[in-house]
């Protein structure tokens, strides 16, 4: 498992344990790299948007976090998300 793989298993467990309210933060760095990447649709602005409810935002973080994985490692051989510091 790399360091991305890692890093988004985390917030999901997070996610699935305390509730999206309590990893906002990385939440919001999440979006930030979904739209550095041009990764781009529902799911993102429901993910982004905290007036969405907590279910639907926390659906919405498990397609965008799997289209980050895809990208990842779609991308450079390290991987365009660890080398940008994830």
């Amino acid at each position: 498992m790399g360091t991305i793989d890692r890093y988004l298993y985390r917030i999901a467990d997070d996610i699935d344990r305390e509730g999206i309210a309590a990893v906002e933060a990385d939440v919001a760095s999440v979006v930030r790299r979904a739209r550095d990447v041009q990764i781009a649709g529902v799911a993102l602005d429901v993910l982004a948007d905290r007036a969405e409810p907590a279910i639907a935002r926390a659906r919405a973080f498990g397609i965008v976090a799997t289209r980050l994985y895809l990208h990842d490692r779609a991308g450079t051989p390290h991987g365009s998300l660890a080398a940008a510091g994830f």
